[in-house]
Order: structure tokens, then C-alpha cells, then sequence
């Protein structure tokens, strides 16, 4: 019988929770291979067996090895849908009690869909991995979670790409400057939940999860998925033939991810932008195939609706021009001396100039639009700070001239801070 943090009562705490489960040291050396001693760590937990052992093993982690506990953080969202989110909130401050954890919680009167669940979720680990500088955010994610979004990808008419679905550490367009770490996604469930019950670690079932009518992922967990688990052959208590074929596949595609490396450098967004994300990544044109078009777009949640003919319409200007861009699924690729561009962002974003401007009576550090540039020489004084213009000339040459002598992408022209003198641009910073 699962157990719960009631009929455990309220002595338990993370930090009476010492973990004893085969293979532990394998998942011990995953996160000691991809955190380093110093870097915050900041885990997402819902409650649930999955979330809780997430917490605990990364816990035990950090005193293994002598991390300091400064260093890490709990988040827990209160979605406040239901009467039970109260109860939850109260098992999770018991059991992190003298942990670093964060809850937030959501304003019940607004009432939303999954998706939007989890992009409220994603705004809130955003804030808060920025605040607390988090170098990591872990979450829960294990491999059924897996197989379920692999089975919802097939039915949203996803490609070989769409099989993967998750993978251990990656960037995430919605956590720019945060690696996102899953670090149990070869545990099913039902293993999770016979490790917390073997070592008497409390956790919280959420009802919801069994209700199909609330999305089609419910749908896929409770009717149709368990339909192919008991067609394995192989059963076992915790995992069948099914699961391990299933498991065999993941680590062989992300194997093939990580040698084809498509890791995107985050670009620093202007406030102007008002975009999502904003990426570049240099590459030569003959390593631009359709499949990796593809991976790119996918990784940033972007491959909705691209069709074949526009997905190779990509590929070709991206193998065939020097610069320009295309935009699509209000997201633009802009290609710029042996760079490509990726951003996010309202269509026409980068013709929008700024009016605003400073006067400069003091020398030192201006902070301007979110960034500080220095400001040096005397010659500087009462002189304007402010963004360029298509008709500013600089060095005898026009805007764009100097931009493009320059290697400035396009869409970074109208977001130049220059220093203008009696109509003389003395200074601009790059």
C-alpha cells in the first residue's frame, strides 16, 4: 500500500531521509558529472513519489559529496485548483523544513487549461532561478513521463524527433541561462514508487492524475498505455518488454543528439523585443541538413506546423544565402555571416527604433535599458546616449554600411547605443 506523510506523522523531513536503493551510486555519478561543486541547483517538486525522491537523491547528493546546502533550493507550485492543494502545501513545508524552499501559488479566481498551467509553472521558475542565480533546475521527470509524451508527440504528428521527447539535461527555450536536469528518466513510476515504500520516504498522490476527462495525457496513463504494458511479454513487478524496448530506444536517440550537437548560445534580449527566446549558433552551410533544421525548432517548441516542403524551404535558405531571414510560428532565422539567429519575437520586431534618450552630466557607469556601459572621457560630457537610426552616418559611413563592416545582424541595428555630439557620433558600443 502506498503510504502518505499522514500515516507516517510529522517527524519526517528531507533531512532524516537517508537513501538505500540499487544502482544509487549510478544516479550519484549522473550528477556529479553534470554539476560541478559550486553551482546552485534548484529542484521543482510536486509532492509525489517521483518529485520527492528527485529531492532526496539530489540531496544526499550534496552531502556525499560535501556540497555546500547553500547551494540548493526547493520550488513547490500550488496550482490552488482543488481543496487538497492546501493539505499538499502543508506536507511540503513540513518536509523540507530548514531547506531553502520556495512555494508560490497561484491566483485560484483565474481559471486556465493545462497549457497554461504550465506555462504560469514555467514564468515562476523562471523568476526564480534568475533571482537566486540557479545554474541547474531539476525536475521529476522518469520514463513513463517519457513514454507518455512520446505517444502524445506520435498523435500531435511529431517525426523520429518527436520520439525522444525528453532528455537528461538540456537548455530550455522558457529557462534562458538555466540547464533543465532530469536525472531519473530511466525509472519507471511503479520503481519509483517501490524505492520511497522500501525506504520509507512520504509522499502525496494527486487525484487528478487519474481523472481522464482533465487532458489527453491522463487519457494515454489510465486507458491506453496500461492496455500495451499488460501485452509485454517479460513482466516483472516494477517493468516488462515494452518499457525496456522503450528504454533502449531513449538512450540510443539521445546518444545520437548529444554527437550532433545542437547547442544554442542564448543571445542577451532587448527589453524592446518583447521575445520568447532569442539564440545563435555559427555553422557551415553543409552541416545544415533538413534533420537538424528540425531539432533546432523542436528544442525551442517552434516544429508545430512545419510541413516538409516548408521545413526543406528552410533548410535551402539556410544552405544557400549569406544573410536574411525567414519567419514562421512567429519565429524568425536570420542568417548572418556564418551565423544563425533564432529569436522568438512579434513579426517586425527589429524595424522598431527607440526614441528615448539620456543626457550625460556625469562620467562613470550609465545604466540604460537594462544594461550599464561605461562612459569614460570628458569629451562625453553633456553629450546623448541614445539607439541609432537608419540616417546616422559613423566614420563616413551610413548605419547599415558600418553594421555591415561590422558583422551586426540585421535585426540588431535599431538597438545600438551611440553617443552623440553636436550630431557627431563620437561613440557606439557594440
Amino acid at each position: 500500500m502506498k503510504k502518505t506523510w499522514k500515516n507516517l506523522g510529522t517527524i519526517w523531513g528531507i533531512k532524516k531521509t537517508k537513501l538505500a536503493f540499487a544502482h544509487q551510486q549510478i544516479y550519484f555519478e549522473l550528477l556529479k558529472n553534470k554539476v560541478w561543486p559550486n553551482e546552485k541547483v534548484m529542484i521543482a517538486v510536486s509532492g509525489g513519489a517521483d518529485s520527492i525522491l528527485t529531492a532526496c537523491l539530489v540531496y544526499n547528493f550534496f552531502l556525499e559529496k560535501k556540497y555546500s546546502l547553500q547551494n540548493l533550493f526547493f520550488i513547490h507550485c500550488n496550482h490552488n485548483t482543488r481543496p487538497g492543494n492546501a493539505h499538499d502545501e502543508e506536507f511540503m513545508r513540513i518536509f523540507f523544513e530548514g531547506t531553502q524552499l520556495i512555494i508560490v501559488k497561484r491566483n485560484a479566481s483565474k481559471k486556465v487549461n493545462e497549457a497554461e498551467f504550465r506555462h504560469w509553472r514555467y514564468r515562476e521558475f523562471k523568476t526564480h532561478a534568475k533571482k537566486q542565480s540557479i545554474n541547474h533546475l531539476v525536475f521529476w521527470h522518469n520514463l513513463t513521463d517519457r513514454i507518455e509524451s512520446t505517444f502524445l508527440n506520435l498523435l500531435r504528428g511529431a517525426n523520429i524527433n518527436g520520439l525522444l521527447a525528453m532528455q537528461t539535461q538540456e537548455d530550455h527555450h522558457l529557462l534562458p541561462g538555466t540547464k533543465v536536469l532530469r536525472p531519473l528518466l530511466s525509472l519507471t513510476k511503479d520503481e519509483i514508487t517501490h524505492i520511497c515504500n522500501h525506504n520509507n520516504i512520504p509522499f502525496i498522490t494527486d487525484p487528478t492524475n487519474a481523472d481522464t476527462t482533465t487532458s489527453l495525457r491522463n487519457k494515454l496513463r489510465n486507458k491506453v498505455l496500461p492496455e500495451l504494458y499488460t501485452l509485454a511479454n517479460k513482466q516483472t513487478a516494477t517493468s516488462n518488454s515494452f518499457i525496456e524496448s522503450m528504454k533502449n530506444i531513449y538512450e540510443q536517440l539521445e546518444n545520437s543528439f548529444q554527437q550532433k550537437d545542437i547547442i544554442l548560445r542564448p543571445l542577451q534580449q532587448s527589453p524592446h523585443r518583447n521575445a520568447k527566446f532569442a539564440y545563435e549558433r555559427q555553422i557551415t552551410p553543409q552541416d545544415v541538413t533538413n534533420e537538424w533544421v528540425m531539432q533546432v525548432m523542436k528544442k525551442l517548441d517552434s516544429s508545430n506546423n512545419i510541413t516538409t516542403p516548408l521545413l526543406k524551404e528552410r533548410t535551402k535558405f539556410l544552405q544557400d544565402n549569406e544573410s536574411g531571414y525567414k519567419y514562421f510560428n512567429t519565429t524568425y532565422l536570420f542568417k548572418s555571416h556564418g551565423k544563425i539567429y533564432i529569436i522568438s519575437g512579434p513579426k517586425l520586431f527589429r524595424e522598431k527604433t527607440i526614441a528615448t534618450q539620456k543626457k550625460i552630466s556625469t562620467l562613470g557607469n550609465i545604466a540604460r535599458e537594462g544594461k550599464t556601459y561605461e562612459v569614460e572621457k570628458k569629451e562625453y560630457l553633456w553629450a546623448v546616449l541614445r539607439f541609432s537610426k537608419k540616417w546616422d552616418i559613423y566614420k563616413k559611413k551610413t548605419r547599415n554600411e558600418w553594421c555591415i563592416n561590422q558583422k551586426i545582424p540585421l535585426f540588431q541595428r535599431n538597438f545600438i547605443p551611440i553617443v552623440v555630439k553636436k550630431n557627431q557620433i563620437i561613440k557606439v558600443f557594440k
